[in-house]
């Protein structure tokens, strides 16, 4: 076996906490849980005296939207407490950006740095502790979230706006609402009837459950039939159609988890054992047309697709090849297209998920996929020379990364700017949009948003009809009448009018 140069990074440490303590005033807070696996990962390395030059916090909710919002105080600087707490002294310290793919994404990112000489020992860490705010919220009980240790983080930029106020004002926003649409533009695309999609995608999620009810990190181990995850009843009612509230992400967990990154000469500096390291042998980072309402289509994803091809040539493998395979799964649609982009099937015999998926395992907001990591760490450890791929996913299936793992060293390894390959992306032409609409078409795709398990009103995309020669475009509305007959029935395809309104659209089957 050829040694890495001292110049390889290399994965030497992981760890992960799930809390579980039903008293709030007991229960970590957001610090608590960055120091306790940051400590934790460090120590998982086996070295010794090792020196953080590079400290990356993922980006909290409370940090990300309104709706999260802890109202417990605040961190001013995140990664400076967490190294105040590690007594670490980072040159570089980082925190953000949004997204499900930042884990993997800052994987990549770093260990880029340390092969360029730009960074030594790395360490990432995130955390959630939504599950004890709520609870302390409810109770009445006041925490102290705060910490002021001075100083600013260093960001990646501007936020991406993902959404536009025209696709806000039709719904638009939130995940909840979004996953579905690419969910029945799925079933349609798959020529399945609506009820036979349902148990489609109840059969691949059951087989998330079997994993999470196994995994000791997992927020909720229970183990669930097809049919009790997509019958609407009791607690487990409609949310977005046709997802009930067992197909959503679980964000209100209390969890943690980070990864100690370091080059292949600080890990030898360090004693760090060779039963320790796992390498990253392919990487890719793409997006999107970032707006829904200029997507390609919503049965597919051309980042992923060209993402996951490029990460697996980069490792010099492909996707049979794989021994290990993590999907991010907020909800189904993301792992159905994702499998469908990387060309495996949803009942692989390898298994879709390492963790169980953010439903079942937990979905700690966007610190997800460091759970990922670790567990194809963990599982690349444990069978030395297999190899695994971690996909990551941001917004609406909006951003991506990947990253190719295996214990067997990666001498040659160099990331790819990623700019080469999103160009090819970002020339795929998609329907032009009007937010004015006028006119019949059919429609795209559709969800039914419901409150409180009752319908409340309908997304649609709809595709105009073609005017002087011209492609049809694009547009959204609402309907707000009749929906219990769009439940389960076949609605992609159905011709529409649509009347322009302000600030929403509405439609009506003709």
């Amino acid at each position: 076996m050829t040694k890495p140069d001292a110049r390889t990074p290399v994965l030497v440490g992981v760890a992960q906490f799930t809390g579980h303590e039903d008293d709030p005033a007991k229960a970590l807070s957001p610090l608590d849980l960055l120091a306790r696996v940051g400590a934790d990962a460090l120590a998982d390395s086996g070295g010794a005296g090792i020196a953080i030059d590079t400290l990356a916090v993922v980006r909290l909710f409370a940090d990300s939207s309104p709706a999260f919002r802890a109202p417990f105080g605040s961190y001013t600087n995140l990664p400076k407490s967490l190294a105040n707490r590690l007594d670490q002294n980072p040159a570089t310290q980082i925190y953000g950006p949004v997204g499900g793919n930042t884990p993997q994404m800052f994987v990549n990112m770093f260990a880029e740095r340390i092969r360029s000489g730009a960074a030594d020992v790395a360490l990432i860490a995130g955390c959630e502790a939504l599950r004890s705010q709520a609870r302390a919220q409810k109770a009445g009980v006041v925490l102290d979230w705060s910490d002021d240790p001075g100083g600013t983080p260093e960001t990646l930029g501007k936020e991406v706006q993902m959404i536009s106020r025209h696709e806000m004002a039709h719904g638009v926003a939130m995940p909840v609402h979004v996953y579905p649409l690419f969910e029945n533009a799925l079933a349609a695309h798959y020529g399945d009837e609506p009820v036979a999609h349902r148990h489609r995608i109840g059969e691949l999620m059951s087989r998330f459950t079997r994993v999470a009810a196994a995994n000791p990190f997992a927020a909720l181990p229970i183990e669930r039939s097809a049919d009790e995850l997509i019958t609407p009843d009791g607690d487990n009612r409609y949310i977005g159609y046709p997802y009930t509230k067992y197909l959503n992400a679980n964000m209100f967990v209390d969890q943690a988890a980070a990864v100690l990154l370091m080059s292949t000469g600080a890990a030898d500096a360090a004693g760090v054992p060779e039963g320790k390291r796992v390498y990253l042998h392919g990487s890719a980072d793409t997006h999107e047309h970032i707006l829904m309402s200029n997507r390609v289509d919503y049965h597919s994803s051309p980042a992923v697709r060209i993402g996951a091809s490029h990460a697996l040539a980069e490792a010099g493998i492909t996707a049979a090849d794989l021994d290990h395979i993590e999907l991010y799964s907020c909800f189904p649609s993301a792992v159905e297209i994702a499998a469908d982009m990387i060309g495996l099937a949803h009942d692989d015999p390898r298994g879709l998920t390492l963790t169980g998926g953010l439903p079942y395992f937990g979905g700690p907001g966007n610190n997800y996929s460091m759970h990922g990591i670790a567990e194809m760490v963990a599982r690349c450890r444990a069978q030395p020379g297999t190899t695994g791929l971690v996909f990551a996913n941001g917004g609406y299936l909006t951003k991506h990364s990947f990253g190719v793992y295996s214990t067997t060293p990666a001498p040659c390894w160099q990331r790819a700017d990623p700019a080469a390959y999103q160009a090819e992306i970002d020339a795929l032409p998609a329907p032009a949009f009007t937010e004015t609409p006028d006119g019949e078409g059919a429609v795209e795709t559709f969800t039914v948003v419901h409150d409180k398990g009752r319908p409340a009103f309908a997304i649609l995309f709809v595709r105009l009809d073609a005017v002087d020669g011209r492609p049809g475009r694009r547009a959204l509305a609402q309907m707000h009448d009749g929906l219990d007959a769009l439940i389960d029935a076949p609605v992609v395809g159905r011709r529409v009018a649509v009347t322009a309104g302000d600030p929403v659209n509405m439609a009506r089957f003709i």
